[in-house]
């Protein structure tokens, strides 16, 4: 292992002529109660709230019948707070700092007087959120600038208790200090759900890759005035019950202002130990097999050093017209370059035999270039409207460069077309009604092509013909399991993601009431082609082995609609809210006319074959036609309350209860495209009958008498779909994934700017399936008894019979009965059980001085219970059937296999 120590120059210098200003957040807000001198609640009186955060500069809200009143959907930044009514003297309350997400507890005592005998009172900020029952965790500006993380989101969220990191792309963990893992992005899970949803301005900007964990955009760090990490019931608005990364874009403002973040590490800020004296045995290569003449002795002979991080990110903002119209551009490049353990480039002049030269290390490397603005306009003095795009280009020269794929044989990842922009409208109706409407695009496409040195190509374009025509391939030299000479799978991916949202806000002090829905649809695609359509080409220290032939194809799949509507209230009542939501959500996913692409390998495969649409609208991958697969409704609620324990809002009690969906992009969808379901490679033995190192002839043909017909594919090209959902899966109400998430909660102020909060979580996920092999029965098993091992840990310390262990009959195997594989609930066979609880504490404060401290605990157990589903195959049923079922969680995260 490599440790980079420290980081040479780092440099984050504001300068700062006017505010930053950010966006709007419907969960930020001002809220309280007025009162007499009596203690008596006072209606009518005028509240505004005024900020230099603020485009409008002033927002007013009227106390009801109880005295209450509420602002909602303000920007962070620091407030004042004045309250008037006639025959009373104003009572002004300066310094209250407002973070995203949260809502600011300020009261009034207002007494009889004049306009002149005004009351201002300058305190500390409240920090005890009495009103909402969410948790979050926001990372301020001032936080993240120095903070020493990777500068993304998910090296930001893995601090916060209960989070933790799935691999990304590549096998990549965004989890370091320095930026060394900046390239490439790993999915957040909290408390058991990899559901992450990416919000800006509430709406959401996941890829359609898999379950949509992904994030596909690297954001643009310094764009962003706060990342608020929130979970919890009190918003319907988002479906899924993960963590809600909310970032929230800097806007321009009356006066310019900017700011420069430097960052740079060479290689000789790093160091090991790794065969250093007294470390012990040396560093040995577990991960390869075989030898090499440049390290006989099978230990690793360099590790993953950083050679160079960098990244350059200044920002400016400011007035395009004063009062009206304002700008805030960011630009942003950062890229890391470091060698991979055991990587070395190729010496032979062979194509076909891989030989390390050990004076070249294979070195991963890559940049990204970001350019982002925020444009934010005052229509009126009701209307705005903001919109922030961010485009970006990402470079990856050597992507998957492993030990066992050199330089040479990497890819060349590169994005032609990578964007997200954020349409926002909002109006202020009334003091009372806020109207809002946005729209919000993803749209991604990233390559994986040859390398410039082995195909010749300067561009680092998708050409699809350019591929066909290369006169590289990839081989696999069996005598040291190196690949060498070209990448394996050149392919073009596409992403998009279209989503429109509208929602009104009706506020009056008791009652903060929200109506709302959004609408999603996207498009993926996938192209896959190889040259010559065959990859990979077999060696064995350069004698011929074998080739595999594929079949090149253009694969798409889609989401139809994702609609999801909701109403929610959060309602005071003396010291408690209670907040009551409902959510629908209807999911419809889609495979998309798909294809064969025309090739090589002759016969009725040479021109391709293409799958249209099925004529009732279904997808049908056994016809070979595509259509709809999910049809999903699903109605969750989402209730909970908050209490202002002894009415001095410094300590609260939350409790919640909410439903979520399971997150869904395009993952079930591609399962049963009708490319999915083809036999699309063919291994054959070969042998080089003309000497010319290839199975194909000068033009680039097939050179099928050189392979072994005997063992060709039977179903190469054919339908051999093993798999298929059961209906009642796939269509109808409650039949989508799903989790339960129950929260206790509380939280105290310990000092000035100071607070404590803790509590227990559990969540328990449901609609959980598993696969069930439909070729055998419960007669196609033997049942036979075992003895227990002795040992003092068993039950009377072992050495008893355990009996009714199955064991599928020699008979039954000799069928060689073809795969048959249905996935069904597994609620019909007894249920399974996965549970994940736990507890945590935070200790979070903001000191006067700019020093912050966030420190945190978490205890968590997770359950997983499939005793009841194997319990119901020993018993007979058609579990029985199921040899090595796969149970999974939501998310496809596999979990164990029961072998009845």
């Amino acid at each position: 292992m490599r440790r980079l120590f420290l980081l040479p120059f780092v440099l984050a210098v504001s300068w700062v002529i006017g505010p930053a200003v950010a966006s709007a957040q419907t969960g930020t807000s001002i809220a309280g109660v007025v009162k007499d001198e009596s203690g008596a609640a006072l209606p009518g009186v005028t509240v505004e709230v005024s900020s230099p955060a603020l485009i409008e500069k002033a927002r007013t809200a009227v106390s009801d019948s109880e005295g209450r009143y509420s602002i909602i959907s303000l920007r962070p930044g620091v407030y004042k707070v004045t309250f008037t009514l006639t025959g009373f003297g104003p009572v002004v309350r300066e310094g209250i700092e407002l973070t995203t997400d949260f809502t600011a507890n300020v009261n009034a005592d207002m007494k009889v007087g004049s306009l002149q005998e005004s009351i201002t009172v300058t305190g500390e900020s409240p920090i005890v959120d009495t009103q909402a029952i969410t948790q979050r965790h926001v990372m301020t500006r001032e936080v993240l600038d120095v903070l020493p993380t990777g500068r993304n989101i998910q090296a930001v969220g893995i601090m916060i208790p209960g989070t933790a990191l799935a691999l990304g792309g590549g096998g990549a963990l965004s989890r370091d200090v320095g930026g060394s893992g900046g390239l490439q992005q790993s999915p957040l899970q909290y408390r058991g759900s990899g559901d992450t949803v990416q919000t800006i301005d509430g709406l959401r900007l996941n890829n359609l890759c898999a379950q949509g964990q992904y994030s596909g955009v690297y954001w643009n760090d310094a764009s962003f005035e706060e990342y608020s990490y929130v979970t919890g019931a009190d918003s319907a608005e988002m479906g899924q019950g993960g963590m809600r990364v909310n970032m929230v874009p800097r806007d321009g403002g009356n006066v310019f202002h900017g700011q420069f973040f430097g960052n740079y590490a060479g290689e000789s800020w790093g160091s090991d130990n790794c065969g250093a004296p007294g470390v012990g045995q040396p560093c040995t290569r577990s991960n390869l097999t075989g030898s090499t003449t440049f390290n006989p002795n099978n230990t690793l002979t360099n590790v993953d050093e950083v050679q160079k991080i960098w990244d350059v990110n200044p920002s400016i903002g400011g007035p395009i017209k004063r009062d009206k119209l304002w700008f805030y551009y960011t630009f942003r490049h950062w890229g890391v370059e470091k060698t991979k353990a055991d990587s070395y480039f190729d010496s032979n002049p062979s194509p076909f035999i891989y030989t390390a030269d050990p004076s070249r290390k294979g070195v991963d490397d890559g940049h990204i270039v970001s350019n982002a603005v925020r444009v934010s306009w005052a229509v009126s003095s009701k209307d705005k409207i903001s919109v922030y795009h961010d485009n970006q280009r990402k470079y990856r020269d050597h992507w998957g460069i492993t030990a066992t794929i050199p330089p040479e044989a990497a890819a060349v990842q590169v994005t032609p077309t990578s964007f997200v922009n954020v349409t926002k409208w909002t109006r202020t109706q009334t003091s009372r009604l806020l109207l809002e409407a946005g729209v919000g695009i993803y749209d991604q496409e990233y390559t994986e092509l040859y390398q410039p040195s082995v195909t010749g190509l300067s561009d680092k374009v998708f050409d699809l013909q350019a591929i066909r025509d290369s006169t590289v391939y990839t081989v696999i030299d069996q005598s040291n399991n190196r690949n060498a000479n070209a990448w394996t799978t050149p392919a073009d991916h596409f992403s998009v993601l279209r989503t429109f949202m509208g929602a009104a806000s009706y506020v009056t002090g008791s009652h903060n009431l929200r109506f709302g829905g959004s609408f999603s649809n996207g498009d993926w695609r996938l192209i896959e082609a190889w040259t010559g359509d065959m990859q990979p080409i077999t060696y064995n220290a350069g004698q011929p082995v074998q080739a595999q032939l594929r079949l090149p194809s253009d694969r798409r799949n889609g989401i139809k609609a994702d609609t999801g509507i909701y109403l929610q209230d959060r309602w005071s009542m003396s010291r408690i809210t209670w907040n009551l939501g409902l959510r629908y959500d209807q999911f419809i996913g889609e495979t998309q006319e798909s294809e064969v692409l025309p090739n090589r390998l002759g016969g009725t495969l040479a021109g391709g074959i293409k799958f249209g649409k099925c004529s009732d609208g279904k997808a049908n991958p056994n016809a070979g036609c595509a259509g709809d697969v999910q049809n999903w409704k699903d109605i969750s609620p989402r209730v909970g309350f908050a209490m202002d324990l002894f009415g001095d809002g410094r300590t609260a009690v939350k409790a919640s209860f909410a439903r979520y969906v399971a997150g869904q992009q395009i993952a079930v969808a591609d399962q049963v495209n009708p490319v999915v379901a083809l036999s699309r490679t063919d291994t054959r033995p070969w042998t080089d009958a003309d000497r010319n190192g290839l199975p194909l002839d000068a033009n680039g043909n097939i050179q099928f008498n050189e392979l072994s017909p005997s063992t060709a594919t039977p179903t190469f090209g054919r339908n051999v779909s093993t798999t298929r959902y059961d209906p009642d899966v796939l269509n109808g109400w409650g039949k989508r994934g799903y989790n339960l998430e129950y929260t206790v909660a509380a939280q105290h102020q310990l000092a000035a700017r100071l607070s404590v909060n803790g509590g227990y979580y559990r969540r328990k996920f449901g609609n959980q399936t598993f696969t069930d092999d439909l070729r055998y029965d419960a007669s196609s098993f033997d049942n036979f008894c075992i003895t227990a091992p002795v040992d003092p840990r068993l039950p009377g310390g072992g050495g008893y019979q355990v009996c009714g262990v199955q064991d599928l009959k020699p008979s039954v195997f000799a069928l060689n009965l073809p795969a048959d594989n249905l996935i069904r609930f597994s609620e019909d066979f007894g249920g399974e059980t996965n549970i994940y609880q736990g507890y945590d504490v935070n200790v979070e404060g903001r000191f006067h001085n700019g020093a912050f401290l966030k420190f945190g605990i978490g205890a968590t157990a997770r359950t997983f219970d499939n005793c009841n589903l194997i319990a119901a195959g020993l018993e007979g049923t058609m579990v029985t059937a199921t040899t090595a079922a796969t149970i999974s969680t939501e998310g496809s995260e596999k979990i164990g296999r029961a072998h009845v």
